[in-house]
């Protein structure tokens, strides 16, 4: 499995909800219509005005690869050529361990408790989705969480993308990406107050259900090489 992660940086913050209503499609189509394709989507931060932020996450190599020459990558990267960036950053991330957040205790862990091997320098990705009961309960939940989502940025040592954002297509969906330096970092965030502030937002929502992932990362690497090309493959090693 393979991760990208981005954030694009819009050169008119004011002509972001008109890139997000231009991409719902795109992101659409990419789901729906390339094997291989578990997550993908670009959203606002809520805590950043001129932010894009991108998750996807791919099967393997041959379905990164095959997305990059596809018609919908094309068109993707033509909409925001259009729109304007003023700058973007990439990354790509290998995947060599993936299981739950929680525990058959719901407990939260930042140790990878279903595999016989423990790396804790390697990067974690946490990643998944809250998925509202009532759909208009979301904007305000995201605005009341820019606070803990600032200060989780902000005041973490190790948070390198700390995420809550509304799903462009999905009126119900808040999607969650997480990049955290180690398992220490990882295991400090829960037990913070930021993580508890964030839960207990959450849970003040009349009713939800979530899905939520962690990735162990042993490679990553900018998407792009130095000829600009996307490539799925790991150049760097």
């Amino acid at each position: 499995m393979i991760i990208i992660t981005a954030t694009f940086l819009l050169a008119d913050p004011l002509t972001r909800p008109e890139a997000i209503a231009k991409a719902i499609p795109l992101q659409q189509a990419t789901r729906d219509d390339e094997p291989g394709c578990e997550a993908y989507v670009f959203s606002p931060d809520p805590a950043d005005g001129e932010k894009v932020v991108v998750f996807e996450l791919w099967d393997d190599r041959d379905s990164l690869h095959a997305h990059f020459d596809h018609q919908n990558y094309f068109n993707m990267g033509s909409m925001f050529g259009e729109v304007g960036l003023a700058g973007a950053e990439s990354s790509k991330w290998r995947i060599s361990a993936c299981e739950p957040v929680y525990d058959e205790t719901k407990t939260a862990r930042a140790d990878f408790f279903t595999s016989d091997s423990q790396v804790p320098s390697d990067p974690i990705v946490v990643a998944g989705h809250i998925d509202l009961h009532d759909p208009s309960e979301r904007d305000d939940l995201l605005s009341e969480s820019i606070p803990f989502q600032l200060a989780t940025r902000n005041d973490e040592p190790g948070c390198q993308m700390y995420v809550f954002s509304a799903d462009p297509c999905r009126p119900e969906r808040v999607e969650v990406v997480e990049i955290w330096d180690n398992m220490a970092s990882l295991d400090a965030h829960f037990d913070h107050e930021n993580y508890f502030n964030m839960g207990n937002l959450i849970k003040s929502t009349s009713g939800r259900d979530s899905n939520h992932r962690k990735f162990r990362c042993d490679v990553n690497e900018p998407v792009y090489d130095n000829d600009r090309r996307a490539r799925a493959d790991f150049f760097t090693i």
